[in-house]
């Protein structure tokens, strides 16, 4: 039973709902099956660092990551 997000179409609240394969979900506030399944957000891991550094950069600060160039 994964939980996917939603967005109810009559209510317009976003709303995470678990899915079993024989249900069609419902809202969870006001009932309505009229959801909108909402793309999963990918979290991507990058520089710590809130400023990102190129060859180009022209900033100054060293780069960081550790590698060459």
């Amino acid at each position: 039973m994964p939980p996917f997000d939603f967005v109810c179409a009559d209510y317009g609240k976003a709303s995470e709902v678990l899915v079993r394969a024989d249900e069609c979900p419902v809202c969870p506030d006001c009932g309505s099956a009229r959801l909108e399944k909402q793309l999963p957000v990918v979290a991507v891991k990058g520089l710590k660092s809130d400023h990102v550094h190129t060859n180009a950069c022209g900033c100054g600060k060293p780069r960081s990551g550790g590698g060459a160039g």
